[in-house]
């Protein structure tokens, strides 16, 4: 009888070839495929926006009391790994805005940015805008044409309603409250700490400021805010906010610093779902004290805004 051809299946076949030439088959049909491929948009947007973050000049200034750096935290939550190549000036703590706008002038003029004669583009969070307005109008250092653009972020532009609290509106020296700070002040000063920061940060200041120093040198200037509060303590503050506001701007506030004071210009997008910490990654609320709000990728939007690109705002809940 004839004998039937048996024909191997392709899986017996390609056993029964020898390693090396399995290696040549595999690389001769999946290195055509793997030059080709595409990668996912989400994952081209991180790489670009990765490689984009390492050539560009940032700075990004700190507010009020805390340190640009302590116990291994940054100001900015995890800003450095985001924004590679950026700076992040160290300023007197408890200082008055000229005095910690010189030093922030300090601090960017002897950095080495990425890019030496590239534009930069300078992020304050808080009373680091105001800074940095100050830097702006004054040219110190000569880094106004040099600056092109401010994002302020939670700036007391008009001033905070929980300063005002503390030390009163205006330096009324009949104030049990300014008697109170300017003792305060005058003990700051025999321990050679500088002091001045909480005064700025009233409205009575900040009108003064502002007719002071009513622009940025040419500089654009984008304002973002935030509304809402996570922890208990920014909560009680919050409340106290909305009681004394007089519009609904004025109500509306991330704890310390309302909506209508951050709006120096129209807000470049709607306020933010946070608090004045979770502006920058924080959070009073334990075990991780981090906020859940994405602030990176808020900060991504913010130096796209600045360089001239038109990124998309996600809706989020309130």
């Amino acid at each position: 009888p004839r004998s039937r051809r048996r024909w191997a299946s392709p899986r017996r076949r390609w056993r029964s070839c020898s390693a090396p030439s399995r290696t040549l088959s595999a690389a001769a049909v999946g290195l055509p495929l793997y030059l080709t491929r595409r990668a996912s948009p989400a994952h081209d947007a991180a790489h670009v926006n990765e490689r984009s973050a390492r050539r560009l000049n940032l700075v990004f200034a700190s507010g009020f009391l805390v340190p640009q750096r302590i116990f291994r935290h940054d100001y900015f939550r995890g800003g450095r790994a985001a924004f590679p190549g950026a700076c992040f000036p160290r300023v007197p703590l408890t200082g008055s805005i000229d005095t910690r706008a010189q030093a922030l002038a300090d601090e960017i003029a002897r950095f080495r940015f990425p890019e030496p004669d590239g534009p930069i583009h300078v992020v304050g969070h808080s009373m680091g805008g105001l800074d940095a307005r100050y830097l702006l109008d004054r040219n110190l250092s000569g880094l106004t044409a040099r600056i092109a653009s401010l994002s302020t972020i939670g700036t007391p532009h008009w001033g905070s309603p929980i300063a005002d609290f503390i030390v009163g509106p205006e330096p009324d020296r009949r104030s049990v409250r300014r008697r109170l700070y300017n003792g305060l002040r005058r003990a700051m000063s025999v321990l050679g700490l500088r002091s001045g920061a909480m005064d700025n940060l009233t409205s009575g200041f900040a009108r003064r400021f502002n007719e002071a120093h009513p622009g940025t040198g040419g500089v654009l200037c984008f304002c973002y805010a935030g509304v809402g509060a996570e922890a208990y303590l920014l909560r009680m503050t919050s409340r106290y906010i909305r009681d004394v506001g007089r519009s609904p701007e004025e109500r509306d506030n991330d704890g310390l610093v309302t909506v209508a004071s951050a709006a120096w210009k129209p807000l470049a997008e709607p306020p933010w779902p946070t608090d004045h910490l979770g502006e920058v990654g924080h959070s009073l609320v334990p075990p991780r004290f981090a906020s859940c709000f994405p602030h990176i990728e808020a900060l991504r939007r913010v130096i796209r805004r600045a360089r001239g690109e038109q990124p998309q705002v996600a809706q989020l809940p309130r």
